[in-house]
């Protein structure tokens, strides 16, 4: 290999190493370097062949980057005594926005680079590889996962039910056309689930206007790219239906779209597979089947060709996909029993037990814990529904933290997005006599009541140039009307001795903006309404205490915090209020309670563990925080949660009944 000095200095360690490999040790273990996009087109303008190798296999895959990393690891294989043997070649990776890394070609052209082979088991990119791999992973489940194959009594994968409406992609007469079929009563047999993103563009959709149409037959040349493509593995995997949100639901009949939305848990769960469409930024135009690999040749004496192949991470790691942040593919991720997840360049499996990868498939990598832990519907599994309660309740908190964390592209989903694993933990886990109430439950309510925003916007909507509303449709009291991620306090911090639940008036299913806005309605019936007796701190409404800084306006914790030591008198720095608004705006917008509105601070438990870490001085008591919003009907509506770092409780506070909407 040629020793040219690289004009810009970008590839020099490169050309040392792989000159003499014999010189890597423990103590060189490779070589990483950073460069500016337009600095390596320089380099490699200006002759450095290398360089010239590195800019055309980066530029394989858009988009073009800022900056790029190059990292050289030596490539090892372990031998039985546990000790890494050097095999002589380098894994070379260049890091943009995707993993690009370079093996030496399969096609018999020069590369004197110390590069190894092409993975063997990835080579086949085709369909016919990627369905060959699928049914072995299917055969692999059915015949030895328990939890994937549990089904209630009387039933299995052949005698579900089938959902409403499904895509009949095999028709019996063999004309092979695509319609969709109405399903009627009691229809059973095995279908799959398309989990997909929706994208900029609207997918194909069924309407009032076209199902007619569609029940007949649905163009091809119609039918989005991704969508095709899952078509093409349903028949592959020898199925005859196909479930894809878009056009199983009528999307301008709001009735049809309450009736479906509940049905996501049997619709995912029953489904024998779900085909995810992980990889596809761009929603259902993009393909199932991308094409990751490329030869790259620079010509000279001699020439040098490289084998070029972008790859990505797991889909373990939902920063890379954007899929896995939206918050309806989190329910259908925890409620479909498998997942055949199409990546970047290779299929990824995931079911109730087991995760595999192509790249390795000797290798079972890890399913996120919470994902794991709520998936189970095996009796014998040790979340069943015989195990303590706690258990069962601990189980719907995790899933509420990972939950508020995702997107939404309307806001308005955040309760209806979460129905069908509400559904399934009512049947599971809750008893029969529990009430699900917007995302609480009335066997757990005063615990549930204690949840508090952690961070901001983070599932508002994700259209350009718009923000999130103050206060989404609904009871007040829910988590389900913060348009941020939010946590809930441990349970046993709740004091039943203290509080009590006197009478529920449970919310609508779905509460839209017409339903709940109108100042003629009844606040109780229309958004859900609890009634509690407990112990209160009472005050009133001070957005602009005296002395403080216009700075503190801006910082959301500390206007809060000061508002709420305004309006209730108490010391500063013995309160610590997470209000569930956002921060306010510089025109004093979202602000808690106007001036004058009496307010209170109403008590849900204390620590269990008397000073269990002084040194940090922890929170003591927590309580809701609640502004008038009817005097005459005593009506209050949630506005935080505020916890006390001092013990008020021995005697203080007032005996208070409040219904909350």
């Amino acid at each position: 290999m040629a020793t040219r000095r690289c004009p810009g200095g970008i590839c020099d360690g490169f050309i040392e190493l792989v000159n003499s490999p014999e010189s890597w040790s423990a103590a060189h273990p490779g070589w990483q370097h950073d460069a500016a996009w337009d600095d390596l087109a320089s380099a490699a303008k200006s002759g450095c062949r290398p360089c010239q190798v590195f800019l055309r296999a980066a530029s394989c895959f858009a988009p073009h980057p800022f900056y790029v990393s190059f990292l050289c690891q030596p490539a090892n294989v372990w031998e039985e005594n546990g000790q890494s043997l050097f095999t002589g070649a380098f894994h070379l990776s260049i890091v943009s926005p995707n993993i690009i890394k370079l093996f030496k070609p399969d096609d018999g052209n020069p590369c004197d680079w110390p590069l190894p082979p092409l993975p063997q088991n990835k080579t086949d990119l085709s369909l016919d590889g990627k369905v060959a791999i699928a049914t072995s992973w299917l055969a692999e489940c059915r015949k030895h996962h328990s939890d994937c194959n549990s089904y209630p009594k009387g039933f299995d994968e052949d005698t579900t039910d089938l959902p409403k409406r499904v895509l009949d992609v095999s028709p019996p007469d063999g004309h092979g056309e695509l319609r969709l079929y109405e399903t009627s009563v009691g229809a059973t047999g095995r279908y799959i689930a398309l989990s997909h993103r929706w994208g900029q563009a609207q997918p194909l959709t069924t309407t009032k206007k076209t199902i007619g149409d569609w029940k007949q037959t649905i163009p091809v040349k119609d039918v989005p790219l991704a969508f095709r493509d899952a078509i093409t593995v349903t028949r592959r995997l020898g199925i005859r239906y196909l479930w894809i949100d878009s056009l199983c639901i009528i999307q301008d009949d709001h009735q049809d779209w309450a009736e479906q939305a509940p049905e996501m848990c049997s619709i995912y769960s029953n489904a024998l597979i779900t085909i995810s469409a992980t990889r596809c930024h761009e929603g259902c135009t993009d393909t199932l089947f991308p094409d990751f690999q490329r030869s790259v040749t620079v010509p000279g004496d001699p020439s040098i060709t490289v084998a070029v192949r972008a790859e990505g991470p797991h889909v373990s790691s939902s920063t890379h996909y954007p899929l896995l942040q939206r918050a309806w593919v989190f329910q259908e991720r925890l409620l479909s029993r498998r997942i055949l997840h199409f990546g970047y360049d290779e299929l990824n499996w995931e079911c109730m037990e087991k995760a595999w990868c192509e790249c390795d498939p000797g290798t079972v990598y890890a399913v996120l814990p919470h994902l794991k832990s709520t998936r189970s519907r095996n009796p014998a599994s040790t979340l069943a529904p015989n195990s303590p309660t706690s258990a069962h309740h601990d189980i719907w908190r995790r899933m509420i933290y990972w939950y508020t964390q995702q997107q939404l592209t309307f806001p308005t989903d955040r309760g209806p997005a979460i129905l069908g694993l509400a559904k399934e933990h009512m049947t599971l886990t809750r008893p029969k006599s529990s009430l699900y109430l917007s995302g609480l439950w009335s066997d757990s309510l005063i615990g549930d009541l204690a949840w508090e925003v952690t961070a901001v916007v983070v599932a508002a909507s994700a259209k350009q140039n718009s923000s999130a509303e103050p206060r989404l449709p609904g009871p007040t009291w829910s988590w389900t009307t913060a348009a941020d991620a939010i946590c809930m306090w441990p349970l046993h911090w709740v004091d039943s001795e203290t509080i009590e639940v006197l009478d529920i008036i449970p919310p609508p299913a779905f509460a839209t903006p017409s339903t709940i806005t109108s100042a003629t309605m009844d606040l109780k019936s229309a958004r859900g309404c609890i009634t509690l007796r407990g112990k209160a701190l009472k005050g009133t409404s001070i957005n602009t205490p005296s002395g403080m800084p216009a700075t503190v306006a801006r910082d959301r914790k500390r206007f809060y915090n000061a508002w709420f030591e305004a309006s209730f008198g108490v010391a500063s720095g013995t309160f610590n209020f997470a209000s569930d608004y956002p921060p306010p705006c510089a025109g004093g917008g979202n602000l808690v309670a106007p001036d004058g509105e009496a307010v209170l601070w109403l008590h849900l438990g204390a620590n269990p563990v008397e000073g269990s870490n002084p040194s940090n001085r922890p929170l003591e008591e927590i309580g809701l925080v609640l502004r008038c919003v009817d005097g005459k009907s005593g009506l209050y509506e949630r506005v935080g949660l505020a916890g006390s770092r001092e013990r008020l409780w021995d005697g203080g506070g007032e005996d208070i009944v409040v219904s909350v909407v």
